[in-house]
């Protein structure tokens, strides 16, 4: 089942609650509130404005969450280098039913404001739900 947190897609996510954005200095231009549907995750995004963001399912499993796509900008409303580094870390429950489990993110710059983000071997590194993407964002 694929549900929706604004602009996040968060599949398999059931507990019901609220977001919370914690990282101080946080813009959320994006109005994420809630997963509709139940659930909850957190979101921490240092260094830039997150205006959107995306997890990506696996192509021929959309129960494999293999990455997000992130709408980012620089503070102040600027438009983020291309240069600049971006990484991120999904949290959640992988395919051993371990809740706990961290995945690296590596992001690269894809057009606009857009940034795609995977994990190193989306065919064995994916999660089945996710409670917290932490974005970090080192501007060049």
């Amino acid at each position: 089942m694929l549900q929706l947190l604004g602009g996040i897609a968060v599949a398999g996510v059931v507990a019901a609650g609220s977001t919370a954005f914690t990282a101080s200095g946080v813009t959320n231009s994006g109005g994420f509130t809630k997963i509709v549907g139940g659930g909850t995750t957190t979101m921490t995004v240092e260094g830039a404005v997150l205006t959107s963001a995306k997890l990506k399912a696996d192509a021929t499993d959309a129960n494999k969450i293999v990455g997000a796509t992130l709408d980012l900008t620089a503070s102040g409303g600027m438009t983020l280098p291309t240069t600049s580094t971006v990484s991120g870390v999904l949290k959640g429950t992988d395919s051993g039913n371990n809740a706990a489990t961290s995945k690296a993110l590596t992001c690269t710059y894809s057009s606009g404001t857009v940034w795609n983000c995977t994990v190193a071997n989306t065919g064995t590194d994916y999660l089945t739900a996710v409670t917290d993407l932490d974005v970090s964002v080192v501007v060049a």
